[in-house]
């Protein structure tokens, strides 16, 4: 199964669907969408993703990709990922070059449960 990310632009995922999620100045993350629409009446956009780091809105997040239980530890970065703002790193990052083929993103993490 190929999987690829869909811009948020282009596309919104369904109410309470379980994505990863990308913001050029923060990362990757792995929550859920909600459209909060108590939110346009303050003029912020009511697409929201929200993890256990916080909430942003579809102005903050660029792309989404569904969530794959069976494939959670291994997943493509996004096609901005090298756009990533290290400005706002606290932490020095040594930069190590990638093919094209082996740009893939493995993660491990703990969960209280599966979500």
């Amino acid at each position: 199964m190929k999987r690829q990310w869909i811009k948020t632009k282009d596309k919104i995922p369904e109410e309470g669907q379980k994505v990863y999620y990308f913001c050029d100045f923060l990362g990757i993350f792995r929550g859920e969408y909600h459209l909060e629409e108590t939110r346009v009446a303050i003029g912020i956009s009511p697409h929201t993703f929200i993890s256990n780091h916080g909430k942003l809105d579809s102005d903050e997040v660029t792309y989404w990709m569904p969530y794959d239980h069976s494939l959670r530890d291994m997943i493509p970065l996004p096609p901005d990922y090298y756009k990533v703002d290290l400005s706002m790193v606290d932490t020095i990052i040594d930069e190590v070059p990638l093919l094209e083929q082996q740009r893939v993103f493995n993660f491990t993490y703990e969960t209280a449960g599966d979500i």
